[in-house]
């Protein structure tokens, strides 16, 4: 009798592993993530910009979110499961990616005002191009807090 109690506690356990498991693996993953931007570099003054997913297929850029000295921000909600940032600092500093970083984008921006405006194309008379560092978001994540650093 206990054999039988307890090989029906093992299969039940079993079964219920099994019914958990799979309603979990069912559960699709949120399709946006939470982006907040600290600065702990030595640089002052820290803006970026960012180019994002608007949907599947369409990519926006827009700037300038004020990063706080020795501090973080929360910068919003956007679709996963990449994004891609240019900083730059009123004390010289910019955070790129390099001409020969394949994951890099390149983008236009302003750099007198603030700008939002679908990715790609050419660069109006007001604008420069720049190249935006990749950030990927890890599918766990709903959250991501990205830091800048940096030394003189």
């Amino acid at each position: 009798m206990k054999v039988s109690r307890l090989a029906a506690a093992v299969f039940c356990s079993a079964l219920s592993a099994l019914f958990a498991g799979s309603s979990h693996s069912q559960q699709r993953p949120d399709p946006t993530f939470e982006l907040a931007m600290c600065n702990l570099s030595d640089f002052q003054g820290v803006f970026v910009a960012l180019r994002h997913r608007q949907n599947a297929q369409k990519w926006a850029v827009d700037g300038w979110y004020a990063i706080p000295d020795g501090g973080c921000t929360f910068i919003g909600s956007f679709l996963r499961d990449v994004i891609y940032y240019f900083g730059e600092s009123n004390d010289g500093a910019v955070w790129s990616a390099a001409d020969t970083d394949r994951t890099g984008a390149a983008e236009c921006i302003d750099l007198e005002k603030t700008f939002k405006r679908a990715s790609g194309g050419p660069c109006a008379a007001d604008q420069v191009s720049a190249r935006f560092r990749l950030i990927t978001v890890p599918a766990n994540l709903s959250r991501l807090t990205f830091t800048l650093t940096g030394r003189r």
